[in-house]
């Protein structure tokens, strides 16, 4: 790395966990730890890296409400999160199957400006696009993570119906794995989304607009003028407060995620007696509350509950791992040596477990408008879409573990194509957030389902 790039010292993964103590009061998360449940489920939860018909993106605005109306979403300005070329590749519009895009956006006029906007820039970089491809959900969101509160897709294996299993977006963390700057005295229930609330309804609504909203079992008449019936999208309410970053689940009962988890969700009892630091015997409860309601709304039989390594504030699992197949599973290498020989471990516990382990080397990096000085490059933060994996760059400063990372990517998926993307000078990839979280698949089958319903398929 040149002097000019040089970065401040990234500090430890200990000072990290005493500001998160003297922060939060507090204390570590236990060892990583495999959760089972033997009960049989007629639903699997769908992996990201199975075929998609479409990506769920957000279109807010840039000007946060008043104090006074936070349940209000923003307005002013409009803007993505991901840069346009990233956009106009996902259409795959050259393919057999293109990919549909799904914008969270309440204003209709913004749909031309929107297509004319990218139209150039695929015109630019000589890619194939379609307007007709992209379509806005009329429903106006507070961010654009996407990832984070757009539904968790499930597939019923007995009817072949595909659902949502609707968890409760919050932001707020705690303890070692997490906080939110603001919110540490806040209820973990108090308020969809900590002041998201529609952020919180995303998923919900894009359910109702894919089924145009009269769902099969109702008796009322059709107001779109559509008379054949379509195959809905159950949705059911998980009762767990969750992020979608900090989910990952291999399509056959396999799930990961950190320690989060477990500070967010109290035992549904009148009164647990704590919230955001629970002591082991409250973790273990909880959890195994958690896994029965995974269990019940989506399949999951195997859970590995994993201690977030990169002492970070937001403690997302996508932020240093991610399963590539049903098989393979990516774990970020750190520059830092205690943070490394955390990963280290649990890139042994997937081995032991029989999951292909691929790793990738994450550079410390400093971000000033992060919540911590602490990160790494979001290699893992990448996005799976059919035959094409896009990986966020971190530009020339990085150019030697850019390109190491893709041929990482190569060497664990060489059916693939592998394309890197730069982010968007003023909504830059950090180490906690890129354009995983700024997106969401939905599976072919659900867009196959409502392409039949407007009798486009």
């Amino acid at each position: 790395m040149s002097k000019q790039h040089k970065q401040p010292r990234r500090p430890s993964n200990k000072m990290l966990a005493r500001q998160f103590e003297a922060a939060v009061g507090g204390s570590a998360p236990p060892e990583s730890k495999i959760y089972t449940c033997e009960r049989p489920s007629p639903v699997r939860a769908i992996g990201e890296f199975e075929p998609m018909g479409g990506v769920l993106i957000a279109y807010p605005g840039t000007v946060a409400p008043p104090a006074e109306h936070k349940q209000l979403a923003p307005s002013g300005p409009r803007a993505f999160g991901i840069p346009n070329e990233l956009i106009v590749r996902m259409q795959q519009a050259d393919s057999a199957d293109p990919v549909q895009i799904f914008v969270f956006c309440d204003d209709a006029a913004q749909l031309p400006v929107i297509q004319k906007d990218l139209a150039a820039t695929a015109a630019s970089i000589d890619i194939a696009f379609d307007p007709n491809l992209v379509h806005l959900i009329p429903w106006d969101t507070d961010t654009y993570w996407t990832r984070d509160y757009g539904p968790w897709w499930i597939h019923n294996k007995t009817t072949g119906y595909y659902g949502i299993a609707k968890h409760v977006y919050t932001t707020l963390g705690g303890g070692a794995v997490g906080l939110v700057e603001g919110a540490e005295e806040v209820p973990p229930r108090e308020g969809s989304g900590i002041f998201r609330p529609n952020d919180d309804y995303g998923a919900v609504r894009f359910s109702d607009w894919l089924n145009a909203p009269i769902r099969m079992w109702n008796d009322a008449s059709r107001h779109d003028g559509r008379s054949d019936p379509i195959d809905v999208n159950n949705w059911y309410f998980t009762g767990l407060l969750d992020v979608g970053g900090n989910y990952m689940v291999t399509g056959d009962g396999v799930i990961a995620s950190s320690y989060l988890v477990a500070t967010q969700n109290e035992l549904p009892v009148l009164c647990e007696g704590q919230a955001t630091k629970p002591d082991a015997n409250t973790v273990e409860a909880r959890l195994e509350y958690i896994l029965d309601q995974l269990n019940r709304f989506m399949g999951i039989d195997r859970y590995h509950v994993l201690a977030d390594p990169t002492g970070t504030y937001i403690g997302h699992i996508d932020c240093w791992g991610k399963f590539l197949s049903k098989d393979k599973v990516l774990i970020a290498e750190s520059q830092d040596s205690e943070t490394n020989d955390a990963l280290d471990q649990i890139a042994a516990s997937f081995q032991a477990e029989g999951i292909e382990v691929h790793r990738v080397m994450c550079q410390n990096t400093y971000v000033p408008i992060a919540d911590t000085p602490a990160t790494t490059a979001a290699y893992t933060n990448s996005l799976i879409l059919n035959d094409h994996v896009y990986v966020p760059l971190s530009g020339p400063s990085y150019q030697e573990f850019d390109d190491e990372a893709l041929k990482v990517y190569r060497q664990a998926l060489p059916e693939h194509t592998i394309v890197g993307i730069q982010s968007k000078p003023e909504f830059p990839w950090l180490g906690t957030d890129a354009m995983h979280c700024r997106t969401r698949g939905v599976p072919r089958g659900v867009v196959n389902n409502w392409l039949k319903s407007l009798k486009l398929k």
